[in-house]
């Protein structure tokens, strides 16, 4: 029985319709495998952050990288590494300099709310692609009624700020046949430099922020970082400087790398989510000493910034693309909606950007787009497609949707709580309501000498003749509106 299955099966099996089958069958098999392929999903690794258009591929030198090796030893430099402290608020920032690269001009990009950046030209010097050689000589900041720009420490004499935070080496890094001693050399002369121009302002210097490890230019490592910030450090100690070690806040602890979204998509520019935690880290690090500057203060002059186009090489950008070298573009989205699609991407000078929809929440309204620092938005509608200004630098561009409020949503929620209080007052207790009158005829004691003439003159015609007849329903009305009505003209204005 079991001979005669086996004959039927092998009939079966050579036969041309079961041929035909398993074709069938092994093609679908291989382009399953094909789209798998493709796809990614074949790759255990983890694949690129979510809004990165940025290819990449992990290079050799990434898994040889030590991050307990990176770590600043905050027992060897105690006194010279800021420790944690309260949150000092928006008035440390406001009273400290901040000096750096894109990194640091990308401080006025961003804020805790839509309309206040964290710093302002007032109190930022950031210099794209500038590094620590160029701080005694590069005339890189401009103020009115100065006939040209001066350099970092003639800029910090000009300003006299009471701290200074002092952010540079991104752009240092990877420099042909240089390294870190020659770094830290320049970077010394440039903080004496500065020391020496205005002694009386407190100097901070930062550590160099992280690297993504999806970074687009690979020649560019964390251990490179890593060592910089330990020579920083060591001159801190050494010249009585204090150091600012925010890799504590922006790297992830497991791997050494900055964490994840803290970074625009060329794994380099801090993203609004990095500048954020970054200032949190610099609030609740304060260092607040006796200000001990020269009273009063010279006239400071408005600053202008940097002029535009004054370092038109990007020196950390990626080499031998020709024009292909992109640009991060990071597209955000204020209070009252979000951004569909790819929000960080990486775009040539000129190129056009994949498109986004800004997408309101409910109550809310797509406004208009903005764009940092200047370009066109390429439309007015809440869908867009972006086109990278032929003159964008390594800083990137930063375009923002904007939402308002709509005017059906804003009552919504005042609107039932005000009626109970209204219903309350006049049931559970009358007598109180009555109590206004005489307080009505207390308020004509101040204004009479600012309206001797007309405050006796509306006061007795409106008090006794209303009162008396209708004194729940229309007198306290009356009274609290036109009390209001003054109290309210007063105020208003004044906030």
């Amino acid at each position: 029985m079991r001979a005669e299955w086996t004959k039927k099966l092998v009939r079966c099996l050579t036969s041309q319709v079961a041929v035909y089958v398993v074709s069938g069958l092994l093609v679908v098999s291989v382009l399953t495998g094909v789209v798998l392929y493709v796809s990614g999903s074949h790759d255990p690794d983890p694949a690129p952050a979510s809004g990165s258009n940025v290819d990449w591929e992990e290079v050799d030198q990434d898994a040889s990288y030590d991050a307990e090796g990176g770590v600043i030893d905050q027992d060897i430099y105690e006194g010279t590494v800021l420790p944690e402290t309260e949150d000092a608020g928006q008035d440390y920032l406001d009273e400290t300099l901040f000096i750096g690269d894109s990194n640091t001009y990308r401080y006025m990009m961003y804020g805790e709310d839509d309309e206040t950046p964290f710093t302002s030209l007032q109190n930022t010097i950031g210099v794209v692609s500038m590094g620590v050689g160029s701080i005694t000589s590069l005339k890189c900041e401009e103020f009115v009624g100065y006939s040209e720009p001066v350099t970092i420490p003639e800029a910090v004499k000009i300003m006299q700020p009471k701290r200074i935070i002092i952010c540079f080496g991104t752009n240092n890094l990877s420099a042909a046949g240089k390294g870190t001693d020659n770094f830290i050399e320049q970077y010394a002369k440039g903080l004496a430099a500065i020391h020496k121009a205005y002694p009386y302002a407190d100097i901070i210097v930062s550590a160099v922020p992280p690297l993504d490890k999806q970074r687009s230019n690979t020649a560019l490592t964390m251990t490179q970082v890593d060592e910089f910030n330990q020579a920083i450090v060591a001159v801190c100690e050494e010249e009585g400087y204090k150091f600012l070690d925010s890799s504590e806040a922006l790297k992830d602890e497991k791997t050494g790398w900055a964490k994840e979204d803290y970074t625009l998509s060329d794994g380099v520019h801090l993203s609004k989510e990095g500048v954020t935690a970054y200032m949190e880290y610099v609030r609740t690090h304060a260092y607040i000493t006796e200000d001990t500057r020269p009273k009063p203060l010279k006239t400071i002059p408005k600053a202008k910034g940097t002029p535009p186009g004054l370092i038109s090489q990007d020196p950390i950008a990626v080499r031998g693309e020709g024009n292909t070298v992109t640009v991060p573009v990071e597209f955000l989205a204020s209070e009252g909606g979000y951004i569909e699609g790819v929000t960080s991407q990486a775009v040539a000078k000129g190129g056009t950007c994949s498109t986004v929809r800004a997408v309101a929440n409910a109550g809310y309204a797509f406004s208009h787009w903005t764009i940092e620092p200047v370009g066109s938005a390429g439309g007015a509608g809440d869908t867009l497609t972006f086109t990278v200004p032929a003159d964008a630098d390594a800083n990137g561009v930063v375009v923002k949707a904007h939402f308002v409020a709509t005017a059906t949503a804003a009552p919504a929620t005042p609107a039932p709580t005000a009626t109970p209080e209204v219903t309350a007052t006049p049931e559970t207790s009358p007598s109180p309501e009555i109590t206004p009158t005489p307080d009505v005829t207390q308020q004509p004691t101040a204004p009479p000498t600012a309206e001797p003439t007309p405050a006796p003159t509306t006061a007795p015609t409106t008090a006794p003749t209303t009162a008396p007849t209708e004194v729940p329903t229309v007198a306290p009305p009356t009274n609290g509106n036109s009390s209001e009505g003054q109290g309210g003209g007063t105020d208003q204005p004044a906030g």
